[in-house]
């Protein structure tokens, strides 16, 4: 079956993955429950996938919608389950940067360290997105703060390209390696000069990146941008 090309909110008001997506609890309730019977005799599946491949709480976890969530996980909906990508219902709530939901998975005993189709952990994406909050919350949790994907890029590397310094700084502060290089042999040093962060390249510097590491190009962090140099970095460093 193919794919629908955008992925948008179930038009049919009467199918679960619409309540659910908008919130809508009383009328879930109506056709979701241990005592409650279709037409043709069958209890719904609660851990039912649609076309997207996302259950009833996969898109009241993307919607932010907490009581939908807790009802249909005391119901029976797996809180774990995989959807389109890979992603699971955490995925979903941190790159939509729903922190209740985010705590109320956790506490159902979601794995922290999931991982999509690409390699992306959920503290992947709370990186990309600068949710502090959130990267906490998972840190607390126990997620694993050098995780990688696929292409060995670590919840660093993408605070770092999307030029969050107060991420960066914490993601340190719990242990985030510095040198820790990619697959194209770029650390989190490269990415920061490459893109012109040059106040997060300087707080690399302080956290012990090595600026003479070369990646599979054979450039080291300073040959990659114009406007930094490793004397101005050192003599920051000794104030």
């Amino acid at each position: 079956m193919a794919s629908p090309r955008k992925f948008e909110i179930p038009e049919v008001d009467s199918n679960p993955f619409k309540m659910a997506a908008v919130g809508n609890l009383e009328l879930l309730k109506l056709i979701v429950g241990p005592d409650t019977i279709t037409e043709g005799g069958v209890p719904l599946n609660v851990n039912a996938k649609d076309p997207y491949g996302c259950t009833a709480l996969v898109w009241a976890a993307r919607n932010g919608n907490h009581e939908v969530v807790d009802f249909l996980a005391n119901n029976g909906a797996d809180p774990d389950v995989i959807s389109f990508g890979g992603l699971r219902p955490l995925h979903h709530a941190v790159n939509h940067s729903q922190l209740p939901i985010v705590e109320r998975l956790i506490l159902l005993g979601v794995s922290v360290d999931s991982k999509d189709n690409a390699g992306n952990t959920p503290l992947h994406f709370a990186a990309s997105r600068g949710n502090l909050n959130i990267i906490m919350l998972l840190l607390n949790a126990g997620a694993k703060v050098n995780i990688t994907t696929l292409q060995d890029v670590s919840p660093l590397m993408k605070a770092v390209s999307s030029g969050h310094i107060t991420v960066v700084e914490k993601l340190l502060d719990n242990g985030a390696s510095p040198d820790h290089f990619n697959a194209e042999g770029n650390t989190a040093l490269h990415l920061a000069i490459r893109g012109g962060f040059n106040s997060i390249a300087n707080v690399l510097m302080k956290a012990g990146a090595t600026p003479t590491i070369r990646n599979k190009a054979g450039k080291t962090p300073p040959e990659l941008g114009l406007s930094f140099s490793i004397e101005d970095t050192n003599s920051k460093k000794k104030h």
